[in-house]
């Protein structure tokens, strides 16, 4: 039974972190799409914030719904529909059809993660589930790692349609992976759920509507640096993507580092998921504002967007993690 859910628990993380081959792909190789004519600026733009603005309600939206669907159910279709709009826009379509398969792309890996949390909390007793949450969200940082290098290799030896069809095939390997090793476990309205909240009661919570401030902050950080930390080593300092790589995986790599501590964070906290946060946000609050500064330095750039990410991250983990299991 160990071994079964040790593998459950690795796809559950390699799917995971697969979404974001399908998701920053996008952004690493935005200023080749803009070199090539294809997308301007304003359109990157605008297809980033679209997807945050759909996946925030897809997360909303389907975080309840994981409640009453089968695990499986939601994971492999996320994946699924991951993968066709990702190899959809392979083709190329114009800016509205992309707009449309990118917005298609947001809904399906919103509706990922809460079912995840689902797998976790039905294999896994409750404390040995909190440690399995707040490793499994480490697959983000791996995610952003993996898709740099990735992508920068489909650039340079394939032509561009490929940047969505490879992530796109990846995924649907990656569904059919989580539907063979999850299939057979229920949702959680099949089981004796003590004191379940209805979503309308939980947002008379006080301390989930609290919550929900924090939330919308630390998700503004999160999606906009791996975001733009292409563009803003590429136009900021004018170099190629090539001569950014290091610099570029310093972020991501950060962004790792802060979820790896998480755990010796918290206990330094006093297992106090909001603590950890707070100190979080004062870290970013102090990198952040001297990314103000014209003038500075490339590599002080890096370290104060890396060490930010590093801090949201670990802030991501109390928000999206240890903080709903309470739940």
């Amino acid at each position: 039974m160990k071994r079964k859910n040790f593998l459950i628990f690795i796809i559950c993380y390699a799917a995971y972190a697969s979404i974001y081959l399908a998701r920053l792909n996008l952004s690493i190789s935005s200023p080749e799409l803009i070199n090539a004519g294809m997308l301007n600026e304003s359109q990157i733009g605008l297809l980033g914030g679209v997807f945050s603005v759909i996946f925030a309600v897809g997360r909303t939206v389907f975080g309840s719904l994981s409640d009453k669907k089968a695990p499986w159910i939601m994971i492999s279709t996320g994946l699924l529909l991951t993968g066709v709009s990702n190899l959809v826009i392979g083709l190329l379509p114009v800016f509205w059809g992309m707009l449309v398969l990118w917005s298609l792309n947001a809904i399906a890996q919103s509706m990922l993660w809460s079912s995840m949390l689902c797998v976790m909390s039905s294999i896994y007793d409750p404390e040995k589930a909190k440690s399995r949450a707040a490793v499994l969200v480490t697959s983000v940082a791996t995610g952003n790692i993996i898709v740099i290098p990735i992508t920068m290799l489909l650039l340079k030896f394939l032509p561009i349609p490929f940047i969505f069809i490879i992530p796109g095939a990846v995924t649907l390997i990656m569904a059919l992976a989580a539907f063979l090793s999850i299939k057979n476990i229920p949702s959680n309205s099949t089981k004796v759920v003590k004191a379940h909240i209805p979503v309308k009661d939980l947002l008379k919570n006080k301390e989930f509507s609290i919550q929900l401030v924090p939330a919308v902050l630390h998700g503004v950080l999160k999606d906009n640096i791996p975001m733009w930390m292409t563009l803003f080593f590429t136009m900021r300092y004018l170099e190629n993507i090539e001569d950014s790589l290091f610099f570029l995986l310093f972020i991501p790599v950060m962004g790792l580092a802060g979820r790896s501590i998480y755990p010796m964070l918290y206990r330094l906290c006093g297992k106090n998921e909001h603590k950890v946060s707070l100190f979080g946000f004062v870290v970013c609050f102090v990198c952040c504002s001297a990314l103000c500064f014209e003038g500075i330095p490339k590599l002080a750039a890096t370290v104060c967007l890396g060490v930010s990410y590093a801090a949201i991250s670990a802030i991501n983990t109390s928000i999206l993690s240890i903080f709903p299991l309470r739940f």
